[in-house]
């Protein structure tokens, strides 16, 4: 599946390359990542990735980390975390786990190899996902560093003629589980076009609440309102086309899809959940409401839809954000900073 993580892996990847690192990217499918390459710098190592007991992955792993003399080794998965943990057990590479969204970790000894032992740093997109590490007393927090991540730019000011009058599109666009939230987004849509019947809403993604979806939208008879699209490659475009963007998940890290809608300048509204709310400055960046809330979602929508000065501030408030902190360059000098202090020895 294509999803947030292994666009940062992508874009993070050739990013760096494009800046002179020698950068490789060991997959399982390499299908689904040759499609979306854009520059051809990236390298590709094709690895099984089975289970947690795949010593074949472990083996030729360790074995290209030693052949090659890696500096940097950045597991992005939790399965990867694990095998890559003891591939790079030994060799040169320090390793650098990185992860994007908020987790409890139980306290069993695989748990401990994973995250305390075997990391030399973590990499995380948010102080939200810092803190809920650090509350793990086995954790070292000093051996964390917040990089948000980045987002295409020449993407982030493109408006698109397609807009029009006739009817007011709200996008949202994730996989479609039930931490996404898009339930309470159908609810609040079932709210708002009582009052906007121009409203309508395409959901973007795939995943396994699909059909309780579906069931959801025609029991509430929004069908001519609501429609769930399935995937797409090109979201940047299908967000272009729309008047609002929302972001209605339970638990994120920092949400691809929110700087997705800075870059193409559609005003957004999002949960206040802890990361969401961290770089969501309230009526300056977006729109703040609470997770699960349908009223409160559906009372933005329609403030946003009905509002210019406040949409025209959301996206300007957006656009700044992307040019000062939220672009594949800044994330990558970061990186290129705290790579560099490992390499050196220090923490």
């Amino acid at each position: 599946m294509w999803g947030g993580k292994e666009k940062w892996t992508l874009n993070a990847a050739e990013t760096l390359a494009s800046r002179g690192h020698e950068v490789t990217v060991a997959v399982r499918v390499p299908e689904l990542w040759l499609s979306r390459q854009r520059t051809g710098k990236v390298h590709w190592l094709v690895l099984p990735f089975l289970n947690d007991a795949d010593v074949k992955t472990v083996w030729k792993l360790r074995r290209f980390i030693q052949r090659e003399k890696v500096d940097i080794f950045l597991p992005t998965r939790s399965r990867d975390y694990w095998l890559g943990g003891w591939a790079n057990l030994g060799t040169r590479a320090k390793y650098v786990m990185r992860m994007g969204i908020t987790r409890t970790l139980p306290h069993t000894i695989k748990e401990h190899l994973r995250y305390s032992t075997w990391p030399d740093g973590i990499l995380v997109n948010a102080e939200a996902v810092k803190a809920s590490l650090a509350a793990h007393p086995w954790i070292k927090s000093e051996r964390i560093r917040v990089i948000y991540n980045g987002v295409d730019q020449q993407e982030r000011w493109a408006q698109n003629a397609a807009r029009h009058d006739k009817s007011l599109l709200v996008i949202a666009a994730g996989r479609v589980e039930s931490e996404k939230g898009f339930d309470v987004l159908i609810d609040a849509m079932a709210l708002a076009v009582q009052e906007e019947p121009r409203l309508i809403c395409e959901i973007w993604g795939q995943g396994d609440q699909v059909d309780s979806l579906n069931a959801q939208i025609e029991r509430l008879d929004l069908s001519e309102h609501v429609r769930l699209r399935g995937f797409t490659k090109e979201i940047a475009r299908e967000l272009a086309r729309a008047q609002i963007a929302v972001s209605s998940s339970y638990r994120e890290g920092i949400s691809n899809f929110i700087l997705e809608s800075w870059s193409v300048g559609v005003p957004l509204i999002a949960t206040a959940i802890e990361g969401s709310a961290e770089i969501v400055h309230d009526r300056k960046r977006g729109v703040l409401v609470p997770p699960g809330d349908a009223r409160a979602m559906s009372a933005a929508i329609l403030e946003l839809a009905g509002d210019k000065t406040l949409r025209d501030t959301c996206i300007a408030g957006g656009q700044a954000a992307i040019a000062t902190t939220h672009n594949w360059d800044a994330m990558a000098e970061k990186m290129e900073e705290f790579f560099g202090e490992l390499a050196r020895g220090g923490s």
